[in-house]
């Protein structure tokens, strides 16, 4: 079973990329010495050949409500529901966020085969792609409005997006993983560029090295701290994307001004 939010990303494909398969527990032990810890949702920990994720919840008690055993290429694993402390609130989504943000993002770096970073991805009508990447409260759900009600643009995400290159060609493509806007989609774009947000006394774009953005790219990503192999082919691959395209630093104020600078800027 499906949430709403990840029912409008769902498709029948008889070859996935991950297999899981889902279970039910009475009630699932505590796990001790993580290798990874998010201080928040979900630890990670190593049991023979597998990775376990474990997710908690101060609603739900200290004993995790759920767990993902997965092997450690991501492509096959099992989710472990508590019945104990699901049982009250009947049908779940064994892949409710963090659970399908982790699988994605980890099976994407662990083949090098993509990046999620922090930012608004926009469809305008008459212009294509658009990326603009920034940390909390640089401006990416204000532009996000600005191109919404001032472009009509489509929304790919108000906070994630997914980056992949296919024939050295970038692409973004929506997440499920929403910002404050509550907006996603599962459509994609091809990029010519990207912009780092940051806001400003004026709207200006300012050309970035290709070391300096790759710098700025990560700092704006979702890598898997925990593997080293993983940051290494996440790296690996931002200096791929910043060959691929240009990045730019575009400091802006909150106005339609912001859309024509974007609009009318060229390479």
């Amino acid at each position: 079973m499906l949430d709403g939010s990840l029912e409008v990303f769902s498709m029948e494909d008889s070859l996935p990329d991950i297999r899981l398969e889902v279970g039910w527990q009475h009630a699932l032990p505590v796990w001790r010495r993580p290798i990874f810890d998010s201080e928040s949702l979900w630890a990670l920990y190593r049991e023979d050949e597998k990775f376990v994720f474990t997710f908690t919840s101060a609603l739900l008690g200290p004993r995790p409500y759920k767990c993902l055993r997965i092997d450690e290429s991501f492509r096959a694993g099992e989710m472990v529901l508590s019945r104990k402390a699901l049982r009250p609130y009947g049908a779940v989504c064994p892949l409710e966020y963090p659970a399908d943000e982790l699988l994605i993002t980890n099976y994407l770096a662990c083949h090098g085969l993509g990046v999620e970073v922090h930012g608004c991805g926009i469809i305008d009508r008459e212009t294509g792609g658009h990326l603009f990447l920034g940390h909390s409260g640089a401006g990416k759900s204000t532009t996000t409005r600005l191109w919404q009600s001032l472009r009509h643009a489509e929304i790919l995400s108000d906070d994630r997006i997914i980056l992949r290159l296919h024939d050295g060609e970038l692409w973004m493509y929506g997440t499920p993983w929403h910002g404050e806007a509550a907006l996603a989609s599962p459509n994609k774009a091809k990029l010519n560029r990207i912009f780092i947000l940051r806001h400003g006394d004026e709207n200006r774009v300012s050309a970035m090295s290709a070391s300096h953005a790759v710098g700025q790219l990560f700092a704006r990503s979702f890598p898997p701290f925990h593997s080293a192999a993983g940051l290494e082919r996440t790296v690996e691959f931002l200096h791929a994307v910043v060959e691929a395209v240009p990045c730019y630093e575009f400091r802006f104020l909150p106005d339609v001004g912001a859309i024509q600078t974007v609009l009318k800027f060229h390479d």
